[in-house]
């Protein structure tokens, strides 16, 4: 391949120790791997930067500096333990926090004042056309990206119909999409997500506006996941 695929492997709730991936990656390097672990696992996980080359994210930040906040985590302390990138927006906070796009907003910016990089997800919850779609991830990212310089952030492409339910978008579909939001966004890296995996991932890779894969089920199976990552070095 021409370009570099990032695997950003978001294990969501769920308790995956690192010598799992420890054991997949055997020792091998892989700079395009970025790990989403639960906050308590993220130190654990960041000791795999140095010999794999790996690079470690949050699944979510809060958006105040510190203080009373009782159960939240600023982007400081994400700092703190080894976070480098941090998943914003994503659907299932959105649904089940009620989270806004002012509020996603504001988690980015928190992200980038402590140089981790907001992983930031948009995405329609209807399946519809093509047309469709690109207005409604073009109306969430004219209000999730205000005031926010988009060199700095990486933007995920993920269909909530898609997610988990293995109905995956046509490859004309991904890249209308994430072609428009390159254009729009004018960010470094736009990636794609929803139903990710080994029966997929090269028609997936092979789409040209995109440039990585935000993953969530198969990401819980690390030999899967290595298996993808040398099939397309």
């Amino acid at each position: 391949m021409d370009k570099q695929f990032l695997f950003v492997c978001n294990l969501k709730m769920n308790l995956l120790q690192p010598k799992f991936y420890r054991r997949a990656l055997k020792d091998k390097y892989y700079e395009n791997l970025l790990i989403c672990p639960n906050f308590c696992d993220i130190k654990a996980y960041s000791r795999l930067k140095n010999k794999f080359g790996v690079k470690i994210g949050a699944q979510n930040v809060c958006e105040k500096e510190g203080g009373a906040y009782t159960g939240d985590v600023s982007a400081k302390i994400l700092k703190n333990v080894g976070a480098d990138f941090c998943i914003v927006g994503h659907s299932e906070q959105k649904r089940y926090h009620l989270e806004t796009l002012a509020k996603i907003n504001k988690k980015a910016k928190a992200l980038i004042e402590h140089n981790i990089t907001p992983i930031i997800c948009v995405g329609e919850e209807i399946k519809k056309t093509t047309d469709y779609a690109k207005k409604y991830v073009k109306e969430e990212l004219d209000i999730v990206l205000s005031g926010i310089d988009t060199k700095k952030v990486i933007v995920a492409y993920e269909p909530i119909w898609s997610i988990g339910t293995g109905d995956v978008p046509t490859k004309e579909h991904i890249n209308g999409v994430c072609s428009q939001i390159k254009s729009f966004t004018k960010c470094n890296k736009v990636l794609y997500g929803g139903s990710f995996s080994l029966s997929n991932y090269k028609l997936i890779a092979g789409i040209k506006s995109v440039d990585g894969a935000l993953i969530g089920g198969a990401s819980l199976k690390p030999f899967d996941i290595v298996e993808m990552l040398d099939s397309l070095k």
